[in-house]
């Protein structure tokens, strides 16, 4: 991706620099941060105007487009889920490690107010399952990891051949035994496990929605709150933790620096580009074909799965102590100019191609004998 990234320096205007690194999660060799960036609090606001705007903008396609609204509702859904992921893996997640203001009772505040909203971890069982297991050496993306777990529950487990791992991925969206677990979990945490405050979020937010859906016809709500809020919602869901680290693939916890740095990587959302000096018509076909991947792969790619700052996520965990992870991009381009033990930039990929390296390592796993199902 270093070598990629130089080219898009090279063939684009440098005024689009900044644009090509909020988009791909790449900053280019040498790249500063812009001048201004906006506050995360300024932009946890945001995020919540954008989510009330994205369902606006479903049911009005709904409700006056016709047709029409088949083209508009596509860029709804994925404004909406862009909202949901963001309060739930950006403004949740960091809100839990304080880093969102460096107050812990305005943190605490933001992880309610974006847990409930989202329907997702309250503050008590985000910590335990990502701070206590997660974030813990003795757990990390071994069989323990809360995240392999689910992954060995829907039928990717260690030893299983490449193929049929695929054909899991490819029907897991559209099967109940993806659905169902999230949608039970998203019930007990915001009903069951969580505290009488964070219950009484929720259960306002729930209320407004159930008012909302008796005010509207079934279809309106159906689709500006029941695709985006749960189905593509788990299917972000889905892709992002099935690209994150390589779960399952070692037979145990990290037994070293470098070896717990193996397990982290980057997500880019970037596509190579044509070659020079191709013919005027091949050329144009190519670009076309780039463009095509650029808009109905890489943006839903960035903006469904890989939102905010989870294109450098291997920085979170590779250098712990930065905490502006609202620089990650371009912090995490200045350690890799540093020459920084970490040699993050040997750990690059695309979704895809992060997904196919952590189906091969379930695969080919030494857990495989251990595992039920595995064909080792």
């Amino acid at each position: 991706m270093e070598e990629l990234r130089r080219e898009y320096v090279e063939r684009f205007p440098g005024w689009t620099q900044q644009l090509i690194t909020l988009f791909a999660g790449k900053a280019a060799p040498g790249q500063k941060a812009p001048a201004w960036i906006t506050p995360p609090l300024v932009n946890w606001f945001l995020t919540l105007i954008q989510l009330a705007a994205a369902v606006l903008g479903s049911i009005y396609a709904v409700r006056f487009l016709g047709w029409y609204a088949a083209a508009v509702l596509p860029v709804t859904w994925l404004t909406t889920v862009n909202a949901i992921r963001k309060l739930q893996v950006t403004w949740s997640h960091h809100a839990v490690h304080k880093e969102v203001s460096g107050n812990k009772h305005i943190d605490k505040v933001v992880q309610v107010v974006s847990s409930a909203i989202s329907l997702t971890s309250n503050y008590e069982d985000i910590f335990e399952d990502h701070i206590r297991n997660h974030h813990n050496r003795k757990v990390f993306t071994t069989v323990k990891d809360p995240d392999s777990r689910f992954l060995m529950y829907l039928g990717f487990r260690p030893g299983t051949p490449m193929a049929q791992l695929r054909r899991t991925l490819y029907r897991t969206p559209f099967s109940p035994r993806l659905h169902l677990p999230f949608i039970t979990f998203r019930i007990r945490t915001n009903f069951i496990t969580a505290t009488w405050i964070r219950r009484i979020a929720s259960t306002v937010w729930v209320g407004a929605l159930v008012l909302l859906g008796v005010l509207m016809n079934g279809v309106e709500f159906t689709l500006a709150f029941v695709v985006p809020w749960l189905v593509l919602f788990h299917w972000a869901a889905l892709f992002q933790t099935i690209s994150e680290h390589p779960w399952m693939a070692f037979d145990g916890a990290p037994a070293s620096r470098s070896d717990y740095v193996s397990r982290c990587w980057a997500r880019f959302c970037l596509e190579p580009l044509p070659a020079r000096g191709l013919p005027a018509a091949r050329s144009a076909l190519l670009w076309a074909r780039w463009l095509a991947k650029m808009l109905f792969i890489q943006t839903p790619a960035r903006f469904g799965v890989l939102v905010s700052d989870l294109p450098a996520h291997d920085l979170h965990h590779v250098v712990p102590a930065d905490h502006a992870w609202h620089y990650a991009f371009w912090h995490r381009q200045a350690h890799i100019d540093d020459a920084h033990e970490s040699r993050m930039d040997q750990r690059e990929l695309s979704l895809t191609g992060a997904v196919e390296y952590v189906l091969a390592g379930i695969s080919l796993s030494p857990l495989a004998a251990s595992s039920p199902g595995g064909d080792a």
